[in-house]
């Protein structure tokens, strides 16, 4: 009995460390990777309030282009006023509403080079898109 005992330490104990190791290397090169985090944004509902920003604004420029056209200025001059103004207040309202949710999935300027992350991207641009049309 006493040679089964050695045996068993001998042998099976660094045999279950090796397995234990082997199971830690494993879940650890399961984690290897960019780190994506599981953000879940509204990508419809972000579309749905921003299409009113987008219509705003661009009735704001066109009375901007109808005031370069008051003021005596040239058809090119009113519509480069409402290019301007449209552009401008669209990227305002990009920047303070939907730019800030976007970069929960993906931090500006970073590209989606996982999978995963990648096509998170897409099904928020998608529902984002899907909002502004007004979709539910």
């Amino acid at each position: 009995m006493q040679k089964f005992g050695n045996f068993v330490q001998s042998i099976l104990t660094p045999l279950a460390v090796l397995l234990m190791a082997g199971v830690l290397v494993h879940d650890h090169l399961q984690g290897v990777g960019p780190n994506v985090p599981s953000v879940v944004v509204n990508g419809r509902g972000l579309g749905r309030s921003y299409a009113p920003q987008v219509a705003s604004s661009l009735g704001d420029a066109w009375l901007a282009a109808a005031d370069a056209i008051e003021r005596g200025q040239s058809m090119t001059e009113a519509q480069a006023a409402l290019q301007k103004a449209w552009q401008d207040s669209r990227v305002r309202a990009f920047s303070a509403g939907v730019a800030p949710e976007f970069s929960r999935v993906l931090p500006e300027g970073q590209e989606p080079t996982d999978p995963v992350l990648r096509a998170r991207v897409v099904k928020l641009w998608r529902d984002f898109a899907a909002g502004l049309k007004g979709g539910r």
